[in-house]
């Protein structure tokens, strides 16, 4: 009797869903399908077609890949690039010289012209460690670049693992993100790099927006681009954020709505690499409670040598914390954290940025 009552209610929701999709969802441009009033409808320019929310089996878009809003119609679909992913990565290397990344930048990435705008550092703990970061821009790639860098040595990590085990997580935007990662972003926000970037887009609005960062610097990453495109000083479709080993930023909530305005979003994960599980997960990911991972990562196995090596993208379930990706990882090491496509990101400057593999 229970199993003949759910299916009914199945075949009768599928029918709903049916009948809204023929007569509500059918229009054939996206200005029309976004602008229905009578249902919130998807377009998907995978298809190029008019979608319900929740008409998943017949939508081949994944989560933030639908268009929801007419001013979004122009947005294209986003795909990930390794040539960019490794000059995000130099970027992100760049931003542990918290004094002068002019010289990584004009020795890693000479032809593209990086000029450096403004450096921030602030004490961000009650243990005298500061997180960092800098602006800059390549008139030759019409790009704006914000990057931040990671954790520098053991009393920081060890301040980092403290105070998210202690503290609950604190409110940014319509989610909750860790107090570490968000007090580190306001500070160097607040301090020059937030008027940098309104000026900068000012000056040159048609100019991409690069966001990057490296662990702890990946974090404040994710609010700076979440941040940029929630108060549009830029187009959804120009704010591009790469990741490297970035641990948990916030609840579903922060996840959800940072896939929304920033679709061009990705995280790339090293295998065995121990910090993008930490926040610990107690269990399986959970909409409800606890940490949970945004953007789509992507995941290099077999010691990944360089940004070309063996990787794929995670479409997988639960979405955005794929089971079958870095969650499924074990044993997990730190020493896959420091080192990505044999970079080693948080000592490169040392060098000066020249000796590349």
């Amino acid at each position: 009797m229970v199993r003949h009552l759910l299916l009914c209610l199945f075949v009768g929701f599928f029918l709903h869903l049916t009948i809204v999709q023929a007569f509500f969802c059918n229009d054939n441009s996206c200005g029309r399908c976004v602008n229905s009033r009578l249902f919130k409808c998807r377009w998907c320019k995978r298809d190029n077609e008019c979608h319900m929310p929740g008409a998943v089996p017949a939508n081949p878009c994944k989560g933030a890949e639908n268009i929801a809003a007419i001013s979004h119609c122009d947005d294209e679909l986003s795909y990930y690039d390794p040539e960019l992913s490794y000059k995000m990565l130099l970027l992100s290397a760049a931003a542990y010289d918290s004094v002068n990344p002019q010289e990584c930048l004009n020795n890693s990435l000479q032809s593209d012209k990086f000029q450096l705008r403004v450096v921030a550092s602030k004490r961000c703990d009650d243990f005298n460690n500061s997180c960092s970061g800098y602006v800059a821009v390549s008139h030759a790639l019409k790009v704006i670049v914000v990057a931040y860098r990671g954790s520098v040595g053991f009393t920081q990590s060890s301040a980092i693992a403290v105070e998210t085990f202690l503290t609950p997580m604190t409110a940014f935007f319509r989610g909750k993100v860790q107090t570490y990662w968000k007090r580190g972003f306001e500070l160097l926000w607040q301090a020059n790099m937030k008027a940098e970037v309104e000026a900068l887009i000012s000056k040159n609005p048609t100019y991409k927006i690069w966001v990057a960062g490296h662990s702890l610097g990946g974090a404040m990453a994710s609010l700076a681009s979440t941040w940029i495109s929630s108060f549009n000083l830029a187009p959804r479709k120009n704010i591009i954020l790469y990741t490297f080993g970035i641990p948990r930023v916030g609840n579903y909530d922060y996840a959800l709505q940072h896939d929304q305005l920033v679709n061009n979003s990705w995280r790339v994960v090293n295998e065995n690499d121990l910090i993008p599980h930490f926040p610990l997960i107690i269990g399986v990911p959970s909409v409800l409670t606890g940490p949970y991972h945004h953007g789509v990562e992507v995941f290099y196995s077999d010691g990944a040598p360089s940004v070309y090596s063996k990787h794929r993208e995670c479409h997988g379930k639960p979405y955005n914390e794929d089971a079958s990706c870095s969650f499924a990882e074990k044993p997990l090491s730190i020493k896959r954290h420091l080192t990505y496509f044999s970079i080693p990101v948080s000592t490169f400057w040392k060098t000066r940025c020249l000796h590349r593999p």
